[in-house]
C-alpha cells in the first residue's frame, strides 16, 4: 500500500472516528446551549474528566510500581518443581526481562483505567461532597450533622470500597504469580516461604489492604443508623449495645494488624500477628454474628418495649422530618353526619365543584369527540382550577397532541419529520357539568379552539413539545407544516419560535444526521440555514437530560396561562442517607423543592425553588448557580396553578399511616395504624387514588384547591381520619389531618359502596340498564367534607356496546344512612332532603354555552327545564308510591317516562 493511498485513507478515518466519539457529546451541548444550560454540561463533563484523571493517578501510581516490582523479582524465576516447569521460556535474558516488564506495565495501566473509568457515574458524589452544606439537625446517636450522612458519607465509601477492592485484587494477583513462579512456597510447619523482597512486597499490600478494611470498619458504625431487621429502623438497642463496641474493636484490632504487617518488614512478631488475626475473627464472629443473636432473643425480647423505647422515638423523630411530616397540623374533626340544608347552602359553590368525570373514563370520552383527525391523540386528563368570569371552576383539561404514529397512507419521512410536527390545542370541561346525552360540556374545544369565556382564550395553542412527544422534527423548512384542520381544507404555518437547534452550516447537518442514523436529513433540499431540530420533546425526557439529579414526578400537567400553553412539571430532591428514617419506595427522604415550567411552544425549560429550606438544593444551587430562579419569578398568574403532586403524598400519607403514632408504646403495639381505603371500580376492589377537590375546610372561609384522601383502620374498613394537603399559594403544601371520633362508626369508601350494591332501588335500576346493551360502570367514590360532615358522592357511567364514549347517567349521594340516585347531584339532594325551597335543580338540558344563547333563547330554555324538572319531581312521587304498593308494572312505565324525558 502506497503513502499516498494510506494517507488518504487516514483523512478519511480520522474525522469519522473523532465524529463517531464525540458527535453526541457535540449534540448534547448544542442543544444545551440552544436551552441556555451548556453550564451544566461543562461542569458535569469537567468533573467527570477530573475524577477519571484523579483515579488514573491514584491508582496508577499504585499498581505500575507493584506490577514493575512484580516484574523485577521474576528475574529469579525457576520454573523447576512448578506448574510451568515444561515450559520453553528463558526469562533471564534482558530482552525477555524488558518485554516482561513492559507487559506488566501495560497490565497495570489497563487495570488501572478500568479503576479509573469507573468513576465516571460517580459525578454526583463527588460533587455533593465538594459542595456539602450542613443540615441544621444532628442524629441522635453520634451527634454529627445529617448534612454528613447525606453528602460526605456517601463519597467516604465509595473511596473505602474503591480502594479496599484495588488492594485485596492486587495483593491476591501478586500471591498468585509469586505462588505459580515458585517465589512463594509453603512448606508444612513452616508455613508460608520466600525471599525476603516478595515477603515484604506481599506484606506491605496486605497491610494497606487492612488498613483500608480497618477504614472501613470505621465507617460501619454509620451504618447501623440505616438498619432495618428489627422493630427500629436504624440502630435499636442490640446495635448500640454489642454491635457497636464490636465494631470498634474490629477498626483497632484491625488497625494494629495492619502497622504490625507493616512493621514485620524490621521487626519479628513471632506468633503475634496470627494471634490478632485470630483475635479479629472471634469478634467478628462474637460481635458481628453470634452475640447480637443472643442478646436480642434472651435480653431484648423479653423486655423489648422498655430497652427500645428511646430508638423508637429516634425512628419517629427522624422519620417525620425526613418526610417533611414533622409540621403536619392535627385537628380533631367531630364527624356528625347531621348535614343540613343550610350547611348545603353554605358550601354550594363547593358542590357545584365536585369531581364526577372519572379520568379513566373522560379520556376515553375527549379521544372519541374531539381528536378529530387520526394524527391527534389524547393521552392523559389532567385536573387543575381556573378563574372563569371571576368564579374559581376546577376543570378538567388534555392536550391535543401529535399522535405517535401517523395513518399508514400519510406516513411517509417528508410527513413524519417535517409536516406533522406538533399538536393544537386542548380539550376542557367543568368536573361536575354534562350537556343533555351526558357527555362532558366542553368549555374549550374543536379547531381552532372555541372557547365559551374570553377568559379561556388562547393565543398559540400549538404543542411542538408534550407530554408523550417522541422522535424528531425538522422545523421552518421549505415544506409547510400542517397547523389544523379546516373543514376539506387545511391550514398550514411555519415555525416562527426559537425551539430547537438550528441548522446554521453543513457541519450540524452532517452532525445531526450521524447522530440520528438519518441520511435524509444530508440528502433533503427542503432543510436550509433557518431550519431547526427539534429533539428529545418530551417533557420529562427534556427534564432528565438537563437535570440527572432531580427526581420527577410521575405526571406532567398542563396549563393554559396568559394565553399560552404550558407544562408543569414537579421535582424532587431524594436520598436514602437519612439517619434513622424509614425508607419508601427507595428512597428515606424527600422534598418537592422545584417546580418545572415547560413551554408548549418554545420548549423553553425553567426551574423555580418553591422550597429554598432543602439542603440537597442548596447544594445543587452552588453546584449549577444559575440553574435555579427564585419562585418570585414565576410568570404572572403560573404560581395559581400549582398544585400539591400526587406521588409525594402518597409517599407522606403511607409513611404517614405509621409515624402519626408518635408515642413509642402505641407506635410498637400498632395500636393506631392507619391504611389507604379500596373502592370499587369496573367491578373490582381496587386501592383508591388520592383525589383533587375545590372544597372548603371546616372552619375556613375561602374554597381551595387541594389534594386528599380518606384513611381507615388498618383491616377495616371504617373511617378514622382524612389527609389534606394544600395547593393555593398563600398556603401551599400544608399538611393537615382531620382525626375522626373512635367511639362511633363513620362509613368508610368501602362501606359505602357496599350500602350501594345492597341499595334495591340502585341495584335494580343497574342490572336494568345492563339487560338493555349497556356495561354500567361507577367512578371514583369522592368523600367530600362539608361542615362538620361528610358527603359522598359516586357517578354512574354507561357505555353502550359497540360505542366507546362514556355517559354520565346518575350521580349517587350518600349522608350518613340516607342513599339517592339522581340524574345529578341536585337531584339526588332533593331527594335526600325533600322538596325544600332553594335548592336549585340543574340545567337538563345544556348542549352548548350560554355565552352562545340569545335572552330569548336562555329564557325559553330555563322554561323548559323548569317543566321538565316539575315532570320529574311527579314522576319521581308517582314511582315511590308504585314501589310502595309493590305495583311493579306501574313501577316499570314511570321508569321508562323518566328515561324518555331525561333522554330527550
Amino acid at each position: 500500500m502506497s503513502s499516498r493511498l494510506l494517507r488518504i485513507i487516514l483523512l478519511i478515518l480520522i474525522p469519522i472516528i473523532l465524529l463517531s466519539i464525540s458527535s453526541s457529546w457535540i449534540l448534547e451541548v448544542l442543544w444545551l446551549s440552544e436551552l441556555g444550560y451548556s453550564q451544566i454540561f461543562w461542569t458535569l463533563k469537567t468533573t467527570q474528566i477530573i475524577l477519571i484523571v484523579a483515579a488514573f493517578l491514584i491508582v496508577g501510581s499504585y499498581l505500575v510500581p507493584n506490577f514493575r516490582y512484580l516484574a523485577d523479582q521474576l528475574k529469579q524465576v525457576s520454573f523447576s518443581g512448578t506448574p510451568l516447569q515444561g515450559v520453553d521460556f528463558d526469562i533471564h535474558s534482558p530482552n525477555q526481562q524488558k518485554r516482561i516488564k513492559q507487559f506488566f506495565t501495560i497490565a497495570a495501566l489497563v487495570i488501572t483505567a478500568m479503576f479509573a473509568f469507573g468513576f465516571y457515574i460517580r459525578w454526583d458524589e463527588s460533587l455533593q461532597f465538594v459542595w456539602n452544606v450542613p443540615f441544621g439537625e444532628t442524629d441522635p446517636l453520634f451527634g454529627r450533622d445529617i448534612g454528613f450522612y447525606m453528602f460526605q458519607l456517601p463519597f467516604w465509601e465509595l473511596i473505602q470500597t474503591s480502594m479496599l477492592i484495588l488492594t485485596f485484587l492486587t495483593t491476591a494477583i501478586l500471591a498468585v504469580i509469586y505462588l505459580f513462579s515458585g517465589l512463594l512456597g509453603m512448606q508444612p510447619g513452616q508455613g508460608f516461604t520466600a525471599s525476603k523482597p516478595v515477603l515484604n512486597h506481599l506484606k506491605l499490600n496486605g497491610g494497606l489492604w487492612l488498613l483500608f478494611l480497618a477504614w472501613g470498619f470505621y465507617l460501619d458504625r454509620f451504618n447501623l443508623l440505616y438498619r432495618s431487621d428489627g422493630i427500629v429502623f436504624g440502630a435499636g438497642y442490640t446495635d448500640v449495645m454489642v454491635e457497636l463496641p464490636a465494631i470498634w474493636i474490629l477498626f483497632a484490632v484491625t488497625l494494629i494488624l495492619a502497622l504490625m504487617v507493616l512493621a514485620s518488614r524490621w521487626m519479628n512478631f513471632g506468633k503475634a500477628l496470627p494471634g490478632m488475626a485470630i483475635l479479629g475473627v472471634l469478634v467478628f464472629a462474637g460481635g458481628k454474628i453470634v452475640m447480637p443473636g443472643v442478646i436480642q432473643n434472651f435480653s431484648v425480647n423479653p423486655n423489648e418495649l422498655e430497652l427500645e423505647t428511646p430508638y423508637l422515638e429516634n425512628n419517629i423523630q427522624m422519620t417525620r422530618l425526613a418526610f417533611g411530616l414533622d409540621n403536619v397540623r392535627e385537628i380533631e374533626y367531630q364527624a356528625d353526619d347531621t348535614l343540613t340544608l343550610a350547611d348545603i347552602r353554605n358550601n354550594q359553590d363547593a358542590i357545584d365543584n365536585i369531581r364526577l368525570w372519572d379520568p379513566r373514563l373522560l379520556i376515553q370520552t375527549y379521544k372519541q369527540l374531539q381528536e378529530i383527525r387520526s394524527y391527534y391523540e389524547f393521552y392523559s386528563v389532567d385536573n387543575d382550577r381556573y378563574t372563569v368570569d371571576g368564579q374559581t371552576t376546577q376543570m378538567m383539561l388534555s392536550a391535543r397532541e401529535i399522535a405517535r404514529t401517523l395513518p399508514s397512507q400519510s406516513d411517509t419521512w417528508v410527513n413524519r419529520r417535517m409536516q406533522y410536527t406538533h399538536g393544537y390545542g386542548l380539550a376542557m370541561s367543568p368536573v361536575t357539568e354534562t350537556t343533555r346525552q351526558g357527555e362532558p360540556r366542553l368549555v374549550i374545544r374543536d379547531l381552532p379552539p372555541v372557547y365559551t369565556s374570553p377568559d379561556l382564550r388562547i393565543d398559540n395553542p400549538a404543542i411542538y413539545y408534550g407530554e408523550n412527544s417522541t422522535g424528531y422534527y425538522i422545523v421552518n423548512t421549505n415544506v409547510e407544516e400542517l397547523h389544523y384542520p379546516a373543514g376539506d381544507e387545511n391550514v398550514y404555518t411555519h415555525y416562527s419560535g426559537q425551539g430547537g437547534i438550528q441548522f446554521t452550516n453543513f457541519f450540524r447537518k452532517l452532525l445531526f444526521s450521524w447522530e440520528l442514523g438519518d441520511v435524509n436529513i444530508l440528502l433533503s433540499d427542503y432543510i436550509h440555514n433557518e431550519s431547526r431540530l427539534q429533539i428529545w420533546r418530551s417533557v420529562q425526557e427534556r427534564i432528565q437530560r438537563i437535570t440527572p439529579f432531580l427526581q420527577l414526578d410521575n405526571d406532567p400537567y398542563l396549563v393554559k396561562n396568559n394565553g399560552k400553553l404550558y407544562w408543569i412539571q414537579d421535582a424532587y430532591t431524594t436520598s436514602n442517607h437519612f439517619p434513622y428514617s424509614t425508607t419508601k419506595r427507595g428512597i428515606n427522604y424527600i422534598r418537592n423543592s422545584v417546580k418545572i415550567v415547560v413551554d408548549a411552544y418554545e420548549g423553553s425549560v425553567d426551574y423555580y425553588m418553591v422550597d429554598e429550606n432543602d439542603p440537597i438544593l442548596q447544594v445543587y444551587s452552588s453546584i449549577f448557580p444559575d440553574l435555579f430562579k427564585p419562585v418570585s419569578e414565576v410568570p404572572e398568574g403560573m404560581n395559581a396553578h400549582f398544585r400539591y403532586p400526587q406521588d409525594l403524598f402518597e409517599i407522606q400519607m403511607e409513611t404517614f399511616n405509621r409515624y402519626h403514632m408518635t408515642r413509642p408504646q402505641v407506635f410498637y403495639n400498632q395500636e393506631d395504624l392507619w391504611t389507604r381505603p379500596n373502592e370499587k371500580y369496573g367491578g373490582r376492589q381496587i386501592l383508591m387514588e388520592p383525589y383533587y377537590v375545590l372544597a372548603r375546610l371546616p372552619e375556613e372561609e375561602e374554597l381551595e384547591f387541594m389534594l386528599i384522601s380518606p384513611l381507615t383502620p388498618e383491616n377495616r374498613d371504617n373511617m378514622i381520619s382524612w389527609l389534606a394537603a394544600k395547593s393555593d399559594p398563600a398556603e401551599y403544601g400544608q399538611l393537615i389531618v382531620y382525626k375522626l371520633p373512635k367511639d362511633r362508626l363513620i362509613y368508610g369508601p368501602a362501606q359505602i359502596e357496599a350500602r350501594i350494591d345492597q341499595d334495591p332501588e340502585i341495584s335494580r335500576q343497574i342490572a336494568l340498564w345492563d339487560q338493555r346493551g349497556s356495561s354500567v360502570i361507577r367512578g371514583n367514590l369522592m368523600v367530600i367534607p362539608i361542615e362538620n360532615s361528610f358527603l359522598y358522592v359516586e357517578p354512574v357511567f354507561l357505555l353502550a356496546d359497540g360505542v366507546d364514549i362514556p355517559q354520565l347517567q346518575r350521580v349517587i349521594v350518600a349522608i350518613g344512612d340516607n342513599i339517592a340516585m339522581q340524574p345529578t347531584i341536585e337531584g339526588a339532594m332533593l331527594e335526600l332532603f325533600g322538596d325544600i325551597a332553594g335548592i336549585q335543580a340543574p340545567p337538563l338540558v345544556q348542549t352548548i354555552a350560554d355565552a352562545e344563547l340569545t335572552q330569548e333563547e336562555i329564557a325559553l330554555r330555563q322554561d323548559l327545564e323548569s317543566e321538565e324538572m316539575n315532570r320529574l319531581r311527579e314522576l319521581w312521587q308517582d314511582m315511590r308510591t308504585a314501589l310502595e304498593e309493590g305495583d311493579w308494572t306501574r313501577y316499570g312505565e314511570i321508569l321508562s317516562e323518566m328515561d324518555s324525558l331525561i333522554d330527550g
